[in-house]
This record gives C-alpha cells, sequence and structure tokens, in this order.
C-alpha cells in the first residue's frame, strides 16, 4: 500500500483539529450567548477573567510536554506509549497544583476581577481544579496528534462542550447567577471529557515496551527537550494567551465581558491557520526542512488567504451575529471584535516560522525571538487598555505586531526567500532571486497593514450616524436654540460610603459635594435610599443619617433633592423565598411591607425633596434579579402611589412628584407592556381600568448610547427580546415620548442617568476627558429643545463604591475636570450657575 502524499498527512490531522476546536467553540458560542441573557455582565466580566487565566496557566504547566509526545509517540510501541502519556500527565498535574495554587494565593494583587473570582475557598477551587484540567487538556489533545488518533480530540470537544448546557441549566433553575456558577459549568465538563478521552484511547497496559525505562530515565531524557519545546511554545502562544488575562486585570468587569465575547469570536478566525501550522508540524516532526519548505508552498498562502477571508466575514457579519447577545453586547463588542481579527494575518507568518525554526532544532533563537515578541504585545495592549480601555487595548496590540513585522525583516526573508507559493494562478513572469525573497514578506506585510486599517475603519464605522450640529432631533423645533427654561441639570451626592466601620461621610464633605453639584448649575441633587441599608432587621428604626445629610445641604442652597428608593432587606421577603441584593417586592405581603417603608420614607421626607423615584432599572435582570417584568413593576408603582398619596392627603407629602424607575435605555417594547399593565392611556390593554392615568407624574429613562450624543445611528434600534423595540441612541427617547402621546398621556421624562466613562464600560467606549465635555454640552443642548425632558441628571458627580471614578465629574480628591467646567460654563451662559 503506497504512503499517502504529504499534502494528505497534512490535512488529516488539520481536518480532526478544525473539526474538534469548530466543534468546540460552536457550543461554546451557543453557551456564551445564554449566559450572557440570563447572567448580569459583571459576573460574566468576573469569570471571563478567570477562565482566561486557567486557560493561560494551563499551557504555562503543560512544560512543553503535548509537543514532545506528538514527535515522541510514533516511534514507540502502544504500551510504551501509554506510560509516556501517563507521565506525562502527571508531570502536568503537579506543576498545575503549584502554580494554580500560587496564583489563587496572590489573587488579591492581580486585580478586581480575579480578586473577586478568587478570594473565597469554593472560587479558589474550582481556579485550581480549572487550571489543572486545561493543562491536561493541552497535552492529551497534542498526544491524538502523536498517536494518529486526533478523531479523539474531537469527541472530548464534543463532550466538554456539550455537558456546560445541562450543568448550566441545573445551575441557574436553582437560582446560582453569579461567577461561581460560570466556572463551575466550564471546569466540571473539562474534567469528565478529559477522563472519558483517557478511557478513550485504550493503550494497552501489556506488551512491548510495558516495562520500558524507569520514571527518572524518562525525566532525564525528555525533561530537556520537553523544555525547549515549552519556551519556545509559551513564547509564540503566550502573547494570543495572555491578551484576555491583560484585559482581565487592566479592565472594569463589564467592560472585560465585551471583550471576551469579541474574543470568542475572534477565536473563530486565529483558529483555522493556526490549526494548519499546528498539522504541519505533526506532519513535519520527522522531514527535512526542504520537505517542509516544500509544503509551506501551500499552507502558507493558503493560510493568509483563509485568514483574510474570516476577517473578512467577522467585519461583515460581525454585529448581526452579536445581537443574539443582546443590544449592549453588539454596541460594545464589534469595535473590539473588528479590531482583534486582523491579528490573525501576523500569526499566519508567526505560527509557519516557528514551525520550521522547530523543524530545523533552532529553539533558542526561536524563543529569543518569540519571547521578545511577546514582551512587545503585552506592553502595547496593557498600555492601551490603561490608556483607552477595550478598544486601546487592541489598538495597543496591533500596534505592536506591526513593529514586529518591520523589526523581523531579516529572519522572515531568511525563513521564506525564494519561496514561491503555489497558488491556483500562476504568478507572473520570474522574479530575480533578491525579488523572489522579498515578495512573500511585502505582501505578508501589506495586507496585515491593510487589514488593521480597514478593522479600525470597521471600528470606527460604530459611531457613525445622521445627525449634524444644528440638525433637528425627534421632538425638537429646527434651528432651535436651547431654552433658558430647561432642562434641570441633576447631579448625583451619595452621603453613604458602604462601609459599616466608617459608614457616613464627614458633613463638610457632603457640603463640599453639593456645593460642587450647585457651582456646576445643578438645580436638582439626587441620592439613593437603600431600605436594606437604611432598615436592615424588622422594627429597626430607620437610620435616615446619609439621607438627611444630603438633604440639609441640598436645603440651605435652595436645590431640589431627587430621592432614589431601592432594594429590599432579607426580612421584608416571604419567608421561604430567595432574598438578596435587587430583588425587587413581589407577593402582596412583600408590597405591603415596601407600602409601610415608603410610608416611613415620604413622612421622613417632610416637603424636603421634590422628586422621589421607585427603583431603578427595571427592565434589567442586574437591577430586577428575578427578570424584567413589566405587570410586577406596575404593581410596585401603584402601591408606592398609593402609601404617597395616603402622607398626602395627610398633609405629609408637600409637593412630591413621583418617577417611574428609570428604564435602562430607551426600551420602548418594556414602557409598552407596562402601560397596558398600568391600564393606562387610549387603547391601554391589561390592567386595571383601561384608559386611566399614570400612577406616576413622570417616566424615568436612563438613555445611555455608545455614540455621541446628537448622532442617530440607524443600526443601533433593534428589535430585543422579549419586548420588542429598543433604542441605543441618546436621542431615541423622543420613542418613549412618541409612544406615551400615541396614548393620550401627557407625561414629562427624567432623564436620571445619561453620561460617558474615560474607559469602556457596558457597551459605551471610553472618551476623553475633553471629548466628554463637549458630548455634555451637546446633550443639555439637546434635551434644552425639547420641552418635554424636565431634567438631564450628568452620572456622576463624584466617586462612590457604587459609581466608579471613570464616569464622574470630580476625581477621590473633588477636584473637577473638564466635563465638570464645561457643565459649568454651559450653565453660567443660562445664567444658572452659583453665585459662588
Amino acid at each position: 500500500m503506497s504512503a499517502p502524499a504529504p499534502s494528505e498527512g497534512i490535512l488529516a490531522p488539520f481536518r480532526s483539529l478544525l473539526t474538534a476546536q469548530v466543534v468546540g467553540a460552536g457550543l461554546g458560542f451557543v453557551f456564551w450567548v445564554l449566559v450572557a441573557r440570563l447572567v448580569p455582565a459583571h459576573e460574566v466580566g468576573v469569570a471571563a477573567a478567570a477562565i482566561s487565566t486557567q486557560t493561560f496557566l494551563g499551557l504555562v504547566t503543560s512544560l512543553g510536554l503535548g509537543t514532545l509526545l506528538v514527535a515522541e509517540l510514533p516511534l514507540h510501541p502502544p504500551a510504551r506509549q501509554r506510560r509516556l502519556v501517563l507521565r506525562s500527565l502527571l508531570a502536568v498535574v503537579l506543576a498545575a497544583l503549584v502554580v494554580g495554587t500560587t496564583v489563587a494565593a496572590a489573587s488579591g494583587l492581580l486585580g478586581p476581577n480575579l480578586a473577586e473570582a478568587l478570594g473565597h475557598p469554593a472560587g479558589a477551587a474550582v481556579f485550581v481544579a480549572g487550571v489543572v484540567a486545561a493543562g491536561c487538556a493541552v497535552v492529551l489533545d497534542e498526544a491524538t496528534l502523536g498517536l494518529r488518533r486526533s478523531s479523539v480530540q474531537v469527541w472530548r470537544n464534543l463532550l466538554a462542550s456539550g455537558l456546560r448546557f445541562p450543568i448550566a441549566a441545573g445551575l441557574l433553575l436553582a437560582g446560582s447567577r453569579d461567577e461561581l456558577v460560570l466556572q463551575v459549568c466550564w471546569v466540571l465538563p473539562l474534567v469528565v471529557s478529559l477522563v472519558a478521552a483517557a478511557g478513550g484511547l485504550r493503550l494497552p497496559r501489556t506488551g512491548a515496551g510495558a516495562a520500558g525505562p524507569a520514571l527518572g530515565a524518562d525525566v532525564a531524557a525528555y525533561a530537556r527537550p520537553a523544555l525547549r519545546h515549552h519556551g519556545l511554545n509559551l513564547a509564540v502562544a503566550a502573547g494570543t494567551a495572555l491578551v484576555p488575562v491583560v484585559a482581565g486585570v487592566v479592565l472594569s468587569s463589564v467592560a472585560n465581558a465585551e471583550l471576551a465575547v469579541a474574543w470568542m469570536l475572534a477565536t473563530f478566525a486565529f483558529l483555522p491557520p493556526y490549526l494548519l501550522a499546528v498539522a504541519l508540524f505533526a506532519h513535519g516532526a520527522n522531514t527535512t526542512t526542504e520537505q517542509l519548505r516544500e509544503e509551506m508552498r501551500t499552507t502558507l498562502p493558503a493560510a493568509l488567504a483563509l485568514s483574510l477571508t474570516l476577517c473578512l466575514g467577522a467585519w461583515a457579519l460581525g454585529r448581526p451575529v452579536l445581537q443574539v447577545f443582546g443590544g449592549e453586547y453588539a454596541a460594545g463588542s464589534y469595535p473590539v471584535l473588528a479590531l482583534l481579527v486582523p491579528a490573525g494575518l501576523w500569526m499566519v507568518v508567526k505560527d509557519h516560522l516557528v514551525t520550521l525554526w522547530r523543524v530545523q532544532g533552532r529553539h533558542g533563537l526561536a524563543t529569543r525571538l518569540a519571547g521578545g515578541a511577546v514582551l512587545l504585545e503585552l506592553t502595547g495592549a496593557a498600555v492601551g487598555g490603561v490608556l483607552g480601555g477595550a478598544i486601546g487595548l487592541c489598538l495597543g496590540w496591533l500596534a505592536a505586531m506591526v513593529v514586529e513585522v518591520v523589526l523581523g525583516q531579516r529572519w522572515l526573508r531568511e525563513a521564506f526567500g525564494g519561496l514561491r507559493w503555489r497558488v491556483p494562478a500562476r504568478l507572473r513572469a520570474a522574479r530575480t532571486a533578491a525579488g523572489r525573497a522579498r515578495w512573500p514578506v511585502l505582501v505578508a506585510a501589506a495586507v496585515v497593514a491593510a487589514s488593521v486599517g480597514a478593522g479600525a475603519l470597521a471600528a470606527s464605522g460604530g459611531s457613525s450616524g445622521t445627525s449634524t450640529p444644528g440638525s433637528a432631533a425627534a421632538g425638537q423645533e429646527p434651528g432651535c436654540a436651547p431654552s433658558a427654561a430647561g432642562p434641570v441639570l441633576d447631579l448625583g451626592v451619595q452621603a453613604a460610603t458602604g462601609d459599616p466601620a466608617d459608614p457616613l461621610l464627614p458633613a463638610p464633605r457632603v457640603e463640599r459635594l453639593v456645593d460642587l453639584a450647585a457651582a456646576a448649575g445643578a438645580g436638582v441633587v439626587s441620592t439613593s435610599v437603600s431600605w436594606r441599608t437604611v432598615q436592615p432587621r424588622a422594627g429597626a428604626e430607620p437610620d435616615w443619617s446619609a439621607l438627611d445629610r444630603v438633604l440639609a445641604a441640598a436645603g440651605e442652597r435652595g436645590l431640589d433633592v431627587r430621592v432614589q428608593a431601592v432594594d429590599t432587606p432579607d426580612w421584608a421577603h416571604d419567608p421561604g423565598t430567595p432574598g438578596g441584593r435587587w430583588r425587587p417586592p413581589l407577593s402582596d405581603g412583600e408590597l405591603d411591607r415596601w407600602a409601610a417603608w415608603v410610608t416611613l420614607l415620604v413622612e421622613h421626607l417632610d416637603g424636603r425633596a421634590a422628586y422621589l423615584e421607585v427603583w431603578t432599572e427595571p427592565n434589567s435582570a442586574e437591577f430586577w434579579s428575578t427578570g424584567p417584568d413589566p405587570a410586577a413593576f406596575a404593581r410596585l408603582l401603584r402601591a408606592t402611589a398609593d402609601a404617597v398619596d395616603a402622607v398626602d392627603a395627610a398633609g405629609g407629602a408637600g409637593d412630591l412628584q413621583l418617577i417611574s424607575g428609570g428604564l435602562a435605555g430607551n426600551d420602548v417594547g418594556y414602557l409598552e407592556r407596562l402601560l397596558d399593565e398600568l391600564g393606562a392611556g387610549e387603547g391601554a390593554g391589561a390592567g386595571d381600568g383601561a384608559g386611566g392615568a399614570l400612577p406616576v407624574d413622570l417616566v424615568g429613562v436612563h438613555p445611555y448610547s455608545p455614540g455621541a450624543p446628537d448622532v442617530e445611528a440607524p443600526e443601533r434600534v433593534y428589535e430585543r427580546e422579549p419586548f420588542g423595540t429598543y433604542d441605543e441612541n441618546f436621542l431615541g427617547y423622543a420613542r418613549l415620548h412618541d409612544l406615551l402621546a400615541d396614548r393620550g398621556l401627557d407625561v414629562p421624562l427624567y432623564l436620571g442617568e445619561f453620561g460617558y466613562p474615560t474607559t469602556d464600560y457596558r457597551g459605551i467606549p471610553g472618551v476623553p476627558d475633553e471629548q466628554r465635555a463637549a458630548y455634555a454640552v451637546a446633550a443639555l443642548d439637546a434635551v434644552g429643545c425639547t420641552p418635554y425632558v424636565a431634567a438631564l441628571s450628568w452620572y456622576y458627580l463624584h466617586p462612590t463604591p457604587w459609581n466608579p471614578a471613570a464616569w464622574t465629574l470630580l476625581d477621590e480628591q473633588l477636584r473637577p475636570g473638564a466635563t465638570w467646567a464645561a457643565l459649568r460654563e454651559w450653565s453660567d451662559s443660562r445664567g444658572e450657575g452659583d453665585a459662588r
């Protein structure tokens, strides 16, 4: 029987590798889609940081043994193969236990995401198990190549990916929705699949080679070559493996969740060309350099073409594919994805170069150069991430790769010089020897540079829109000059610290904060009141200390106050029901207890507040932990309104106006369902008394947008499950007003939160403070031309444990930034600034 052609020897393992990865990545994609819709983005981001770190440490603790086995196993009989595989796995388990435990112990030094994920015994234990499993998976998967049993890898990936669904379903149905659940869903199926795959290899215990050398002899024989492979493996793969780890350290949890989703999709573009290089090494480990270069005439252009095709596909289809994760991910992850995928082109060239050096035995040179490249890439990614969030991280990573191309010209010419690509179309007349040496290098460099540029263009496309300065937004008069009568500027001040040992800011500091709010032009100071904090035990006297400090400081300066009533203590829930933060009152008994607390709150306010807001972002699973439910929120609004009316009838509510909890974004579909449940307006559906009035005086909305506030991008308006139309444009609040108006409801809007961070957060790209200042003025001008907007609250005045400094107008030392100065200038131009 004749031997297979060289290309067939490459394609066989490539097909198995590709099938395994496509199966795993495809099922993983579905898994993370479900997770993104069922679990808060914060928890997703924390879990993603832990999982990406496990994956990297698995590579670290694989000790190069997998690569060694690819070349070594074909040389031995089955019984000897079994011993080599088991001894390799034992070495990995020991190394992974040491490394995983060390990292878990030091997690507090590795950023807030890892500190949260590993800061408790259960999280640390699952993490260490994940490191062990990841390291064993690297070795076992590569061993299947050496054994010519790569189909086992396909089934292992299928089993690991498939098991995640029933495990996740069981845990989520049990009410567990935190990062530990996601870690368990990732690690446990991996462990099960490894056990099944090890058994599936069916290597005999007895036979030729069963006795073999002692363990010490194997260590002496293989330690050095394995570590040479390991150094090169780390140098080559560490850049790609560490970028998500760097993101987990330098990005916020939500920004990291968005990058993790983008990275998962980018993996579809990274993997196939990389797997072709792995298959090339598996085929060429025992061939000559010239034979390998002959194969590279086909694999190098094929891998580049494949990578470029996948890159173009990601740019064209990435946004609609990301929609399945939800609107926030679609907006926040697509620019990241657009910048990530071009990196695959340089990876193709680098992987082929390293494969050639492996076969030539030039491990030292390869390790030094690849290690330098890793340091360059990680530096670029880390600096970019600190300065510019997720977008900056991607740009820094790509910039480092461009530098690598420039600095690596000597070795690229040496490796690929004279290598004429074998492509379907014949090249034109033969070049000179020097020309042939440069041709592949120049083409590769040009493709990388062009792709980086196109990726940057695609990423910037997310901010394109149809508005220009001075254009009329919906609900505005053409050529409108912002009215001096509105809107009222609202700035948040929080006196609570969240620290049980020191729960209140000193009164002088609260007064200073209110002074700075007034100086910026605020007419309203907003503050939240957590029932869980104010009355942590049943029957206890409410502690209004934090609220009173804000009320007193605002009253002395003649500012109105908006009080946001949120949260429910565990004792106020029905016996036997799950509690937890942001679990709303649902049953009649729970609503009665809520109404009693609202009565106490309104009586205590005694006319000192102008607005009372009921909850926050009830259409978000993060703040309505039982899952968004318009009917349940309608009952909460009615119960609150009845309590306020009862106090008002006794003369104790003053002119207090009720605001419905601000919707997360312009969620038209949710508001429509809420109106139906309330029976409010003409043509209302369900509810009591169709055609009635709303139980609130204003409708709250948080119209965050990933783009400029005066830009209306059509692609940011889409249908979102389960309620319907959702508009991510700032000016999309007009759709909410139109819905109210269509039902005959003349109810103003209160824009209770809006702003931009200086680093990426929840789908909104971070912007420099100077640009944010311009955005603030544009937003205020827009609502100043919209008479039905009563107020705009800029999020947020000062840093608190709940309001990150990236969003705030003041820093920790209460020093104002450019956006605060812009608000002050805008207010002064309207005659609203504090006399100071």
